[in-house]
């Protein structure tokens, strides 16, 4: 598990009268509410006793959070439970927080985090009630950091604000460091951390309040934007190889260039070429697809290119073909790989003259289409082997768009599930579908060897399966709870287990070409630990 894979409704739980964080109970209250109760404890307490109360108040807010996503999620790494205490921040609406910089040194135990917390819902109640500070007044905040990091490390960690919204500042900043690398320069700032004789009160108080949680800010314009114009689900993608498929097909689109799509099965071909479409100027004008690998060669021809009656045996009346029925729009060309020498021949003239000839007439017709084509065979190794004519190659691919498979970006896995239950709620009519966190370690685990089309088919069973609205564990299919699925199969009776690894790891090497960082995510590793594997290879 990631902290960006962390999702507001599979943690937060909201039903009227209980409202509750994987079984701890929260509270929602106003902003305008606490700024007066700040501005009430600041009269009575005076500013430096209300500092270290709700400094205290966010200290154990933040270790019970950090034990919470400790006890619900298998986290990749320390660094991703403790950058975590981020991401809860910001769907609790605090604040909209991001980590600068993050440093963490296990051997000398050295730790530094530069967080940046914009539009502070702390001190927007401090200025609503009290008006501009002289100072950072992030309390509960730094408090909190403080406290998650703190029951991360097992060890002291203090944030002290920098920059505060509530000074006049454009944002607010914090840093935490160890209390070693602080040095002198924490000392002013313990007191704040230290319960001493408003304990009971911190207490009192941290039974009351237990925890803010306000409305999850959505702010992600671009794919409302694309949803709107019932762009595909991959737009969902956060890997940096989804984005660059994304940018490349936004770049292409406008143009009429033939593309060729090529990727496994299941990536999702036909739902870019799609894509593709809809963000073309043909936009308004039709898309048809045909799977060239699933008719065969008479029929094909037939269907791709029309025929005129009496062409032969059962033609009783004209038939206009997918290139003319396709006119000012795209026709998607699906499995190009699988169709015969003699077909390639007529599609290559297709692409050169811009023009085709229906079966039984001599007299060519004009057509106004753009042609995009996929396979998930290797071509290259299909024109070396003369089954593909390496003319029509050139022609199909003019720009060649590949989609990596789901193995290879894992960081994709939870974003598409979301957003694939999202439309099987609509589609299956269950009200508000959402997945129980227990699943996302399954999900995260699985290999996907049938990639999103298998992803979908999975969610698809577990939501019927559901209850109450919710994906459990045991709801997705036996091989994804097993993990069964895995990247290849090596052979290997009487080998070593150092062997076995070994063979493993010099299999999914491969299938990333070489990049080592690709492969360390797939065999769920560190880069370093990859490092070292295959320095001990070489000794």
């Amino acid at each position: 598990m990631k902290a960006d894979d962390l999702e507001f409704n599979e943690l937060i739980n909201i039903a009227e009268g209980n409202i509750s964080l994987h079984g701890r109970r929260l509270e929602l209250h106003s902003i305008n509410a606490f700024g007066r109760f700040r501005k009430d404890i600041i009269e009575m307490l005076g500013k430096e006793q209300t500092r270290r109360l709700f400094t205290r108040f966010g200290y154990f807010w933040g270790q019970a959070d950090a034990a919470a996503l400790q006890r619900i999620y298998k986290w990749e790494s320390p660094a991703e439970w403790l950058k975590a205490s981020v991401r809860m921040h910001s769907m609790a609406g605090a604040v909209r927080a991001s980590v600068r910089e993050y440093e963490y040194d296990e051997g000398t135990g050295r730790f530094f985090m530069d967080c940046s917390w914009y539009d502070s819902g702390e001190a927007e109640e401090h200025l609503v009630e009290t008006g501009l500070s002289k100072e950072p007044v992030c309390w509960k905040m730094t408090g909190y950091a403080s406290g998650y990091a703190s029951y991360c490390l097992g060890k002291n960690i203090y944030f002290v604000e920098q920059l505060c919204n509530a000074r006049g500042d454009r944002f607010c900043q914090a840093i935490g460091q160890d209390e070693a690398s602080w040095g002198d320069e924490i000392k002013p700032h313990l007191p704040f951390f230290q319960a001493d004789d408003i304990k009971g009160t911190v207490e009192h108080l941290t039974r009351e309040l237990r925890q803010k949680s306000a409305e999850l800010n959505r702010q992600r314009k671009q794919i409302d934007l694309l949803r709107h114009k019932s762009v595909p689900f991959f737009v969902e993608g956060r890997s940096r190889m989804m984005q660059q498929v994304l940018d490349l097909a936004g770049q292409v689109a406008p143009f009429d260039s033939s593309v060729l799509i090529t990727g496994e099965t299941g990536v999702g071909k036909e739902v870019l070429a799609r894509y593709l479409h809809t963000m073309s100027q043909r936009e308004s004008g039709p898309f048809l697809a045909v799977n060239c690998g699933a008719l065969p060669e008479t029929l094909l021809e037939s269907e791709l290119f029309g025929y005129t009656r009496g062409s032969f045996t059962g033609a009783v009346r004209d038939r206009v073909g997918i290139f003319e029925e396709a006119g000012g729009g795209t026709i998607f060309l699906d499995e190009i790989g699988d169709i015969s020498l003699s077909t390639q021949m007529k599609i290559l003239r297709v692409l050169q003259e811009r023009e085709i000839t229906r079966i039984g007439e001599n007299t060519p017709r004009k057509i106004n289409v753009r042609i995009i084509a996929a396979t998930n065979r290797d071509i290259d190794k299909a024109v070396e082997e003369n089954d593909f004519r390496d003319d029509l190659l050139y022609r199909l691919r003019v720009i060649e768009i590949e989609i990596p498979p789901l193995r290879d970006r894992p960081e994709d896995v939870l974003p598409l599930a979301r957003f694939i239950l999202e439309r099987m709620s609509k589609k299956l009519n269950i009200e508000k579908l959402k997945l129980h966190p227990d699943c996302a370690d399954n999900l995260l685990a699985y290999h996907w060897p049938g990639n999103v089309r298998e992803l979908e088919n999975a969610l698809e069973r577990a939501a019927v399966l559901s209850h109450g609205g919710i994906v459990y564990q045991e709801s997705l299919p036996r091989k994804v709870r097993e993990g069964t699925a895995r990247a290849a199969v090596i052979p290997g009776v009487g080998l070593s287990l150092r062997e076995l690894e070994d063979a493993y790891i010099k299999k999914v090497l491969e299938s990333t070409g070489g990049n080592r960082t690709r492969a360390a995510k797939i065999l769920g590793i560190g880069g370093a630990t990859l490092w070292r594997k295959l320095k001990a290879k070489e000794s």
